[in-house]
């Protein structure tokens, strides 16, 4: 399962200003597409890099023009959304059995540096329990897991 996270408008701004200054109104390269990459620090192979110029290149001339470019860029977002929740959900799955229970979410909240009370990590096992299990899964964490939280900010 993929997330539906996209960038945010100073995101994309913050592309456009970087794909403007570094290709002069000329296409992007593989070879700027990776410093591109670098500077927004997203960690992508040079395999990856030219199949995503390969992919986005509309015209066959080896480059990529700006819109292109900001859905290449959508589409690594996307995925690297997708494995911090996948962090995440590891961290919290102390036992390593696929699922979170409410020792392993007190514990891992704890990690984080906050404290809660038994009645508050009940109400987040039920918020997010789907099946009715009494358990989170990485289907039903990654349900609930929202693009800022995603993104670097508080996760409780």
């Amino acid at each position: 399962m993929t997330t539906t996270t996209s960038m945010s408008d100073a995101e994309i701004n913050y592309f456009k200003k970087k794909f403007e200054a570094l290709t002069h109104g000329h296409g992007l390269t593989a070879e700027t597409l990776k410093e591109i990459y670098k500077v927004a620090q997203i960690q992508v192979s040079d395999e990856e890099i030219q199949a995503q110029i390969r992919a986005a290149d509309t015209k066959g001339h080896n480059k990529v023009e700006i819109d292109d470019f900001l859905s290449v860029m959508n589409k690594q977002y996307q995925i690297n959304a997708e494995e911090g929740v996948t962090k995440v959900f590891k961290l919290l799955d102390t036992d390593n059995d696929g699922q979170i229970n409410g020792d392993d979410l007190k514990r891992g909240i704890a990690l984080f540096g906050n404290n809660v009370s038994e009645e508050e990590i009940q109400e987040m096992l039920h918020s997010a329990d789907i099946d009715g299990d009494e358990l989170i899964n990485y289907e039903e964490f990654l349900k609930i897991m929202t693009p800022s939280k995603v993104n670097g900010q508080t996760l409780f």
